[in-house]
């Protein structure tokens, strides 16, 4: 098999592995809440492979990962109806980060930082927040809610990240996937 398809098999092996293990962690293994008397908050780490295949691919892949996470949760887990508009802002969760490594840099802590960081502010606080608000009238001082929840997120998903990534350098494993 030639070297660049072995490539995208062994990469879309990996984001169908991190897509199976974001579904599990964010559908079985999170934990709603309802801060305003209705579901409006989710504490799991489902979003961190969506992250982390935007950081070892980039943010196509990253997307992609995060599309059909939330898809598959929806699916398989359901809190409700459907709403496509979450499977939009589920993009994002792994665009954002994943353009903060589009040119293979090495993911060093703040470079993780900011990328978790505009990718949470971006996709949780603020679109999830205005989707809340806007299709089942949630009230907008939920954002603080929302706000207080990344303050806590955001580092605790930057030091998990940093360790897997700095797990993956020491096996090699970033060099065999031909990103970092």
């Amino acid at each position: 098999m030639p070297k660049n398809v072995h490539h995208h098999v062994v990469t879309l092996v990996v984001c169908g592995l991190l897509t199976a293990l974001g579904v599990v962690l964010g559908g079985l293994l999170s934990i709603p809440a309802v801060p305003f008397g209705s579901y409006t908050l989710k504490i799991g780490f489902g979003v961190l492979p969506v992250i982390l295949a935007g950081v070892l691919f980039g943010p196509a892949y990253g997307g992609i990962v995060g599309a059909l996470t939330d898809l598959l949760q929806a699916l398989l887990f359901p809190k409700g109806a459907y709403m496509p508009w979450f499977t939009v802002v589920g993009i994002f969760f792994g665009l954002v980060p994943g353009l903060f490594f589009m040119k293979k840099q090495k993911p060093t802590f703040l470079r993780l930082l900011a990328a978790v960081a505009a990718g949470q502010i971006f996709g949780s606080v603020i679109l999830n927040t205005l989707l809340l608000v806007k299709l089942y009238g949630s009230p907008w001082q939920l954002i603080w809610v929302r706000l207080a929840n990344q303050a806590v997120m955001i580092p605790l998903y930057t030091v998990l990240l940093y360790a897997v990534c700095k797990l993956l350098a020491r096996h090699k494993v970033l060099d065999k996937l031909g990103r970092m």
